[in-house]
C-alpha cells in the first residue's frame, strides 16, 4: 500500500537546503532572514483576522442602535432625530470596544458622528443636491458633500415648517443606505476573514501541534449482579464480666441486641428498574426474562429484599395485586440467584414452555410466601389498632399533695359587667368580657357528655369521658380547657402559716 506524503508539502522550513542564496549573503544570514519573514507574515496575518473580527463585533453592537434610530424617525419624524443627536452630545455613555487602545472611541461618539453626516447629507437633499447611482454618495454642485460642505444655512437653527416634512424621508433614506452599506461591509469582512483563514491553514506550523493519543484504556467487563457476594458481619470484641447472678444483669442482653441489630442489613426503597421489574405481571415469565437480558441489574440482594418490604407496604394500603407481583418478582430473582449464571436460562426456558413439575414448584412457593405476608400484616394491624385503643388521655396532678378543680362559666358576661376587689384598677374590662365571652365558647363547643361530667367538678367523671375520646380529640379538649381557665390546682389540707412567724 502506497504512503502518501503530499501534506509534508505544506512544512514551511527557514532552513531548508534548497534555498535560493545570494552571492554575497551567507547561508546562516539567509535562513535567519526568511525565518524573520515567515514569522512576521504570520503574525501580520493573525493581527489582520482579530482586526477584521473585531470590525464584525463593532457593528453588531452599532447596527441595533442605528435601527432603532431609524425607526424613531419613521414614527416621529425629525423632532426625534435631533432629541438623540443632542443625548449622545451632552451624556454621551462610557461604553466603548474593548480593544485596550489609548484613544479608543466610545459607540456614543461614533453614532454621533454618524448622525451628524447624515443630517448633513439630509439637508442638502432638501436644497437640491443629488444622491449619485452606484456609489450612493450625495452630491452638491458637482462634489460630493462632507465635513468641508458644511450645510445649509437654513438648517443651523430651528428648521422652518415647509422643510420639516421633506428633511424627515431624506434623514430616513441615509440611514437606510447607511444600514445597507454596514451590511455590505460585513459580508466583506467575512469573506476575508475566511480567505485569511485558508492561507493560514495551508501551511502546517509548530502552533498547529497537538497531542493525539496520549491516554489509552481498557474498558472492564461490568461485574455481573449474580456474582455479588453478602456483606461480611461486622465482628466486635465484648468484654464480659462474670458474676455470680447473670441473670440479674441486663448487660448481655444489651450487647445481644446491638449484635443483633448491627447484622441486619439495610436496603432501601425500589430503584426505578426494580420497579419497573414489579410491575410485570404474575406468570408472565417471558416478559420477566426479556426484562433481565436487558437490564440485569435487578438480580441483587437488595432489590429481592427491596421487592418483599414493597409487598408488605402494598399488603398494608390494601393492594393486593401489587402485593403478589412483588412477592413473585422477588421469588424469580431469589431463584436466580441461586442457580448462578448458567441455570438463569435454563430456568425460564422451563417456566416459558410451563413444565408442569416446575411451575407446580414454583406457584406452591409463591401461594405460601404471599400467604405468610398477609397474616404477618393483618397481625400487625391488629397489634396497631389495639395499641391505639389502649392509650388514653387522663388528668392526673403531677404533685400528690396537688388537687385539680374546675372553673366553670354560668353563661356569658354580663352586658354591666363590674370588677371589684384589690388589683382591678388596672384591668382592662374590654378584655375580661373577651375572655369571659371565649371561655363560654370554650364550654358550649365541648359535647354534652363532658359538659355534664364537668358540672360534677368530680375529676374521676372527666376522665371516664376523656378516656373514651381518641387520643387527639381528648389532647384538643384539655388544650381547650386550659385556654379558657377552667382548671384549677390547689393543694390538700390546711397549710400553718404560723411556723415562719
Amino acid at each position: 500500500m502506497p504512503l502518501n506524503y503530499s501534506k509534508w508539502d505544506q512544512l514551511e522550513l527557514s532552513d531548508d537546503s534548497d534555498i535560493e542564496e545570494h552571492p554575497n549573503v551567507d547561508k546562516k544570514s539567509m535562513i535567519r532572514w526568511k525565518q524573520r519573514d515567515i514569522h512576521e507574515k504570520r503574525e501580520a496575518r493573525k493581527r489582520h483576522i482579530a482586526q477584521l473580527n473585531s470590525e464584525i463585533s463593532l457593528n453588531s453592537v452599532l447596527r441595533p442602535r442605528i435601527e432603532s434610530i431609524l425607526t424613531g424617525v419613521t414614527q416621529k419624524g425629525v423632532d426625534h432625530f435631533r432629541a438623540v443627536q443632542r443625548r449622545v452630545k451632552e451624556s454621551p455613555s462610557d461604553e466603548k470596544p474593548d480593544t485596550c487602545a489609548p484613544n479608543q472611541p466610545t459607540y456614543d461618539m461614533m453614532i454621533s458622528q454618524l448622525l451628524q453626516d447624515v443630517f448633513r447629507e439630509s439637508t442638502w437633499i432638501v436644497q437640491g443636491a443629488k444622491v449619485e447611482p452606484g456609489s450612493g454618495y450625495v452630491v452638491w454642485e458637482g462634489k460630493k458633500v462632507d465635513e468641508k460642505s458644511g450645510q445649509p444655512d437654513w438648517a443651523d437653527g430651528a428648521i422652518p415648517d415647509g422643510k420639516v416634512e421633506g428633511l424627515g424621508k431624506a434623514l430616513e433614506e441615509r440611514l437606510k443606505w447607511h444600514l445597507d452599506e454596514l451590511q455590505k461591509r460585513d459580508e466583506e469582512v467575512k469573506k476575508e476573514i475566511e480567505q485569511e483563514e485558508r492561507e493560514q491553514a495551508k501551511k502546517i506550523t509548530s502552533e498547529g501541534i497537538k497531542e493525539g493519543w496520549d491516554v489509552s484504556s481498557v474498558a472492564k467487563p461490568k461485574p455481573s449482579p449474580l456474582e455479588d457476594k453478602p456483606k461480611p458481619k461486622k465482628t466486635e470484641k465484648v468484654e464480659t464480666i462474670e458474676v455470680l447472678n447473670p441473670g440479674a444483669s441486663s448487660s448481655a442482653q444489651t450487647v445481644s441486641a446491638a449484635a443483633q441489630s448491627d447484622d441486619d442489613e439495610d436496603f432501601g426503597p425500589l430503584s426505578p428498574s426494580a420497579r419497573a421489574f414489579a410491575n410485570i405481571a404474575v406468570g408472565d415469565f417471558e416478559k420477566s426474562f426479556e426484562f433481565i437480558k436487558h437490564d440485569s441489574s435487578v438480580l441483587t440482594e437488595a432489590t429481592h429484599d427491596s421487592l418483599l418490604a414493597e409487598a408488605f407496604d402494598a399488603e398494608r394500603r390494601g393492594d393486593k395485586e401489587l402485593a403478589k407481583r412483588c412477592v413473585h418478582q422477588s421469588l424469580l430473582v431469589n431463584y436466580c440467584r441461586q442457580l448462578g449464571r448458567d441455570g438463569v436460562g435454563l430456568f425460564f426456558q422451563k417456566m416459558i414452555a410451563r413444565n408442569p413439575k416446575s411451575v407446580g414448584m414454583f406457584n406452591e412457593d409463591f401461594l405460601k410466601t404471599y400467604q405468610r405476608i398477609s397474616l404477618r400484616t393483618a397481625e400487625m394491624i391488629a397489634e396497631e389498632a389495639a395499641a391505639g385503643e389502649s392509650e388514653q388521655i387522663q388528668l392526673v396532678a403531677e404533685d400528690p399533695s396537688m388537687t385539680i378543680g374546675f372553673n366553670l362559666p354560668d353563661g356569658p358576661p354580663p352586658d354591666d359587667l363590674r370588677l371589684e376587689g384589690e388589683g382591678t384598677e388596672e384591668m382592662d374590662i374590654e378584655q375580661v368580657k373577651a375572655f369571659l365571652q371565649r371561655k363560654w365558647e370554650i364550654f358550649q363547643s365541648f359535647p354534652e357528655k363532658l359538659r355534664t361530667a364537668l358540672k360534677t367538678e368530680s375529676l374521676h367523671e372527666v376522665n371516664k369521658v376523656l378516656g373514651k375520646m381518641k387520643v387527639a380529640e381528648a389532647e384538643e379538649v384539655v388544650e381547650l380547657m386550659q385556654e379558657g381557665g377552667m382548671l384549677s390546682f390547689s393543694e390538700k389540707g390546711v397549710r400553718d402559716m404560723t411556723q415562719g412567724a
